[in-house]
This record gives structure tokens, C-alpha cells and sequence, in this order.
């Protein structure tokens, strides 16, 4: 299998309570199970199914993926924090496979 590598972007400081973007982004073939190999035979699925992030521990979104969804995922969504602290960002596919990133913000 290939291997899948996740990327996250936002501002290193925010200012408290004041909604920010943040994107997201992972290299993933999200294969369906409905294609065929060059020699007819189906590929199975294999895609990132869920994708969670968290703050300080605490869960501040949480997606479910489907086959739908195109290869290397880019989920773009909004937060605003009241404090500094840890993000966790998290992604599980079909295989078992869990890849994950942790980053700082600075809340002013």
C-alpha cells in the first residue's frame, strides 16, 4: 500500500474566541471497490473513513468519509478557540491504518 501523508495549515496565533480557517489534507488513493486492475480483477476498498480532531483532548470535529469522496482528501473548515493549546488531527482508513499530526496554536 501506498503511503498516505497528511497535511494541516493555520495560523500559528488566532485571537481568542475569533473563528479561523483551517485546512487539511492527506494523500490517499480513496479506492471505491467499484474500479478494475488492468487485468479485470475489482480493487478492493481502501479509503479514509473518518477523519477527527481534537483540543486538548477534547473532540472538536468529528467527519465520516465515504467511497464518494476523491483521492487526497481536503477537508477546509472553520474553529475558534478560547485558549492555546494542542490540536489533534486524525485520520483511520479501511485498513487499520491511523494517521495523525499534532500542532501548537498561540491564542492572544
Amino acid at each position: 500500500m501506498a503511503k498516505s501523508t497528511p497535511r494541516v495549515k493555520f495560523p500559528k496565533s488566532v485571537e481568542a474566541n475569533t473563528p479561523f480557517t483551517v485546512r487539511t489534507k492527506i494523500t490517499h488513493p480513496m479506492h471505491t471497490g467499484l474500479r478494475r486492475d488492468r487485468d479485470g480483477k475489482p480493487i478492493p476498498r481502501w479509503i479514509v473513513n473518518s477523519f477527527t480532531v481534537r483540543f486538548n483532548g477534547e473532540e472538536a470535529l468529528s467527519v465520516a468519509l465515504e467511497p464518494a469522496v476523491s483521492s487526497d482528501p481536503y477537508i477546509r473548515f472553520e474553529l475558534s478557540l478560547p485558549e492555546s493549546g494542542l490540536l489533534e488531527f486524525e485520520w483511520r482508513d479501511d485498513d487499520g491504518s491511523i494517521y495523525s499530526l499534532s500542532r501548537e496554536v498561540a491564542v492572544k
